[in-house]
Parts: C-alpha cells; structure tokens; sequence
C-alpha cells in the first residue's frame, strides 16, 4: 500500500521542479541563465534526495527524469502525424524571385507580400508530441513518413521540455524542429576526444545524428546537444494565424525558437537578410547551410497548398559552398602536449571562405581508415567556423594510379622514441616526457592565459628559448635571467624586464590556474577549481589519495588517476621542486586556522532551511573543514535536512555522526 506523502513533502517537490523547469526555460530558450551551475545542481540534488525518499511523488514529467533510460534492440518506428516534408532549393537571387513571382498568383490584392525568415540549420530533424502538456514521444524523421521512436534520448536533451509552459498549453500538439550543436561545443568535445584518443566527428550534424541514435542513451546524456522549434505537424486546443504568431506561441509554451528568425515585409527586405546571414555565417554560433523562407500568413499557406514532397509556399535558400576541390600533397605527424600524435594533410593552397588554405585535420588513424586517402589525391575539403578545415573526401575516380600510400609512423616526429597505442583508444601517442615537441606545447599552454598568464611567452617565444637552450621543463622559466633575454634576437632589455615581472607575478597564481597549466589530463579549467577547494594547497593535491579524490563533486575515475599518475611521475616530482626552490607558491585557497570543523570532513543531505547549499559548502570551509560529496568512512559528520536518503542510511551504518541543519549552525557560530 503507497505511502500517504505529506502535504509539506509534496509543496516542496512541486516548488523544485519548478525552479529546474524555470532555469532550464532561461538558459536553453531566453538565453539568460538564473542560477549558477552549483545552484542548478544543489536544487537538482536536493529533488533527488527526495523523490529517493518519497517514489510516490516521482512523475513522467519531473525534470530528474531526464537521465538515461534503457532502450530495447534497436528504435521503434514510429508514423508522423502528417508527413515530414522537404523544402526545394534555390540557390541565388534570380530563382529565389521567380519563387517569388510563381507564388503572386494564389495572393488576392489586400495580401501583404510577408515572409518569415529563419536559418537553414544543418542539424537533425525532430518531433516532439505533447499530450496536455506532457512529452509523451519523440521521433526523428526518417522517410518523412515514419521514423524512429527515440524519445528515451530525446528526454536528456535539457532543451527540449518535459512540460509546456505557461496557460494556453493545446490539448495535443506535434513539434517539429532540429536537434543540433553549437559549434563552440563541437570543437571542443573534438578536441578533447582526440587528446584522449577516442572517436572523433566529421561534422555537427553527424555527431548529432550519432548521438539520438545511440541504443546507450547515457551517451547523448553526455553530449552539448540543443533543439530549435520551428514547425507544426498538428495541433488540437489551438490555432495559429502566421509562422510568426506560432514562433510566438511556442516560445511562451517553453520551447526554443531560433533567435535569428525574422518576419519580413517583401522580397526585397528578404533578400537583404538573405544577405545578412550569409555574412554572419561565421560569427552565428551554429552551423547553418542556407535560409528557409515561409510565407507568414497560414490561410495563404493553406491556398498555396503542397506540392507531393514539398510546400509551395516554402522554400530553401541555399548558401554558398564552403567547400573547395585541391591536392592532397602529403601528410604530416604532428606531437600535442600530452604526447598525441596525429596526422595533418598539406595541401595545395586554395581559396575558401575567406582565407587561403594550405593545412586541414585528419584527426586520427580510424579517420585516415575511413577516407582512404593517399598523397596526390584530389580532395573535397570544408571550413566550418574559424577552426583549421578538414578533408571530407578523396575524389578515388580521379586517380592515375601515382598516388602514394600515406606512411603511419611508428616512431615519435619529434624525437624517434616508439608509439604505441592505448587499447580501446584510437590516437598513437608518444610516451618521451622529454619530447621537445611536447615540451614546447606543454610550455606555451602553462604560460597561457588559462594558466599563468605570462604576457610576452607565447609560442614563437617559448620555441627560441627552447631553441637557445634557455629553459627544457616549467621549472626553467622562474630562472631566466635579464641579460639572457635581451641578447635573444628582437627582444632586448625591455622585453626582458616585462616578461620576468610577469613570471615574478606568476609564482604566486591562484592554486586552480597552476593546477591547470601543470597540463595534468582530465584537468581542466572545472576541474582545477574543485582541485584547488578540496585540497587547499598543492602539496595537499599532491598528497591525495585515490579515495580522497573520487569523494569530491565531478571527480570520476579518469580524473583521479590522471591526478595520481602525474603527481607520481618522477620527472614531474622533481619539476615542482625545482620550481619550489625557485620561489614559486600558488596562492591557496584561505582555510580558517582553529575553525569548528578544522580538519573535519562534512557532508550535507537533503533539504537546507536558512542556507543555500552553497553557501553551507562556504561555511564548512571557512571553519576549517572540508565539504564531500559522498558518504565514506572519512566522513565526519553528516548534516541532513528534511528529505535525508540514502546518505543518512548509509551515514548510520558507518556511525558517523547525523546532526541537522540547528546544530550545524550552532557549531559553526552562526546562531
């Protein structure tokens, strides 16, 4: 027999969904966050807790029912409720106004000639159906008739939402839009699979695509995917007079539209934003390939009518190629910080969006498996953003038989010493600490400004330092002397002075920002931040055990054993010391001496009455202790709140400590 769930638990679960629901609205859709990411995640954890404690109250529709599901074998086919159709193209002036004119003839004279205009964005279709209010199923548009049922997906994209908002939710209603990437975000989950060797993308469309349809809905779980609205496949409970009155309606109904869509007076005034776009192309954060253009009026769409496979009243206006043809010249091997190598194509220097182009990515040895090049080949290459282009194809019917077989190394470029390759990962890495192309890259990166922000060492001066035999490792850098510097071709001895002053700055950087420029793996910007909390001083980063770190918020295992394996590396051992001798102290994170919980590990649980969980994190630090995640038999105490899961069970378990929120105030002074 269900538990009766009181009345307070209920208001309270009901008030956190609908803060997550809100914040999520703000970010995704208005593009005008409300809550930081621990606030996110404190009222994220805190309706967890419990929906744990009370599954009575858990629903469809509650935001923490975005997290993975499972999927049978394979995706369900699912009908559309009307076809998914295509758009013809045009692809300059001269059709886009015969388009135009072929439509005069369905307007009457009191007609106004207006349009909507939106990009074209090259992502992946979606429909989202909601039954009053609720996502009920999700389907991609496969034939445009019947595609695929991936609504468990569809659920762990966090713009897409679970429940419409506001008052004139229709009865039933079939969203059509795309699912697609920032650009931003694409680059640099590319970069980061490619410095842990793993799979990388083609383009943001595929990797979209990929991800909807994975049977392990953990995985787009994990991805920057994001949804546009910008179509109906039926509504009941509604009307919508124009695109530009439904564009309106659906951003009140929570979902995102796109923010660069406009309604137009005339062709002309269409031609001009045609205009616009295409020289925004690179600046617009993701990947568009032309300009949908839509009469706005629905009873003039409805007198144009459809065509078998496309609307008359609609049509593509397609951009200018960013694609050009050249000539593979040959491939070189080029060494990351972290000992990656990976293979660059040289090219004969051609034209292409702007710039000319003579280098482009070939990301790994699986992609070089997948295009089949070799050296002399015709190429189909693409510049996407401002990121070095990439090689999309090999032109195989052009050959004359002189082309060449590209060579993998089995050597470092560098520095000869043997690759190898990690099992189950795709990138060749070099494993010579000593690498001077890896030393070279790793000095730029902790000289850079997401670390100790040297000014005056960028590459070209890290590399004649290198090259003068100045500095081999970090450490190095703190013992540059004036004179050195301003014999150096093109420095002299003001350029000596600046840079030394920085670096005398440097010595005392915040502990996050030298965390980072250590180029630890798995480290980053994040991760250097919650290094730097928990542990409060290098040495205690240093210090820390495997436990210690899978303890802490966002610390999984990659993280704590990149962390432990370069702290324990003797070459690394002996750079800190050195730059320990020279002087150099990262700033610590301040931990009151004598406070109430000096020494103590604390975690918290459930519900907070007077603080935030923030700001009880803040407390436990500032009193000397340390605020942990998860319950272990390190922890010292345990504050739970109303709403207390499995933290407190597990807490009593162990005989730790339980007090709640009172007395944890109590002791650290506040009341």
């Amino acid at each position: 027999m269900a538990r009766e769930v009181p009345t307070p638990i209920r208001a309270q679960v009901a008030a956190l969904r609908e803060q997550i629901r809100d914040a999520d609205h703000r970010y995704y859709v208005l593009d005008d966050p409300s809550l930081s990411d621990s606030q996110y995640d404190e009222i994220y954890r805190e309706l967890v807790a419990l929906e744990t404690a009370w599954p009575e109250v858990v629903a469809a529709d509650s935001p923490t029912q975005r997290v993975p599901g499972v999927l049978g074998e394979g995706f369900q086919p699912f009908q559309h409720p009307s076809p998914m159709v295509s758009l013809d193209n045009v692809t300059n002036a001269e059709q886009f106004h015969d388009w135009v004119a072929s439509g005069d003839r369905y307007l009457r004279s009191e007609d106004p000639r207006r349009y909507s205009v939106e990009p074209k964005i090259d992502g992946i279709g979606l429909e989202l159906i909601y039954q009053d209010g609720v996502l009920v199923t999700a389907a991609t548009r496969g034939d445009g008739l019947v595609g695929e049922d991936v609504t468990t997906n569809a659920r762990t994209i966090r713009s897409v939402p679970q429940r419409l908002r506001g008052p004139n939710v229709p009865e039933w209603i079939a969203v059509r839009g795309e699912c697609y990437c920032r650009k931003k975000d694409f680059f640099a989950f590319n970069r980061a699979a490619e410095e842990a060797g793993e799979r990388t993308f083609a383009n943001p469309r595929n990797f979209v695509g990929g991800s909807l349809r994975m049977l392990d809905s953990t995985v787009p779980a994990s991805r920057p995917i994001r949804y546009f609205a910008y179509a109906l496949g039926g509504v009941r409970g509604a009307t919508y007079g124009s695109q530009g009155e439904l564009m309106a309606a659906l951003q009140e109904l929570g979902l995102p539209t796109i923010p660069e869509a406009r309604v137009l007076d005339g062709a002309d005034a269409v031609a001009a934003r045609y205009i616009e776009l295409v020289e925004a192309r690179e600046s617009v954060p993701y990947e568009m390939d032309g300009v949908v253009i839509k009469v706005d009026d629905a009873a003039l769409q409805e007198r144009m009518g459809m065509r078998t496979r496309s609307p008359v009243w609609a049509v593509a206006w397609k951009f200018p190629a960013q694609r050009a043809l050249t000539k593979l010249n040959d491939v070189d091997w080029q060494v990351g910080r972290t000992g990656v190598v990976t293979p660059r194509a040289i090219l004969e220097p051609v034209f292409l969006a702007g710039v000319t182009v003579s280098h482009a990515t070939l990301h790994n040895l699986d992609e070089l498996e997948r295009l089949q090049l070799k050296i002399g080949d015709e190429v189909e290459i693409e510049r996407a953003g401002d990121v070095i282009p990439k090689v999309l194809r090999a032109l195989d019917d052009q050959r004359s038989g002189d082309e060449r077989e590209i060579q993998i190394p089995t050597t470092c470029p560098a520095c000869a010493t043997v690759l190898h390759r990690d099992e189950g990962k795709v990138a060749l890495r070099c494993g010579n600490f000593a690498c001077p192309a890896q030393i070279k890259r790793h000095l730029a990166h902790f000289a850079g400004r997401g670390a100790l922000d040297v000014r005056g060492l960028g590459e070209k001066q890290i590399e004649q330092l290198l090259r003068e035999g100045l500095v081999q490792d970090a450490a190095d850098l703190f013992y540059l002397e004036e004179d050195a510097l301003a014999a150096l071709d093109r420095w002299g001895v003001k350029s000596a002075q600046n840079v030394l002053a920085q670096l005398e700055a440097a010595r005392t950087r915040p502990l996050d920002r030298f965390l980072v420029g250590l180029g630890i793996r798995e480290v980053g910007e994040r991760g250097g931040k919650i290094l730097a909390r928990a542990f409060g001083t290098l040495a205690g980063v240093q210090a820390a055990t495997k436990e210690e770190l899978l303890e802490l918020d966002e610390v999984g295992e990659a993280m704590a054993d990149s962390v432990l394996d370069w702290f324990s590396e003797p070459r690394n051992q002996a750079m800190l010391e050195r730059m320990r001798a020279a002087g150099v102290a990262p700033a610590e994170v301040a931990v009151a001496a004598g406070g109430a919980f000096e020494g103590l590990t604390l975690v918290l649980t459930g519900k907070l009455e007077e603080l935030s969980r923030d700001e009880a994190k803040r407390l436990v630090e500032a009193q000397g202790g340390r605020a942990a995640s998860s319950i272990s038999k390190r922890t010292d105490l345990l504050v739970a709140g109303p709403g207390a899961g499995s933290k407190l069970k597990k807490a009593e378990e162990l005989g730790i400590e339980v007090v709640d929120e009172a007395e944890f105030l109590r002791r650290a002074g506040r009341v």
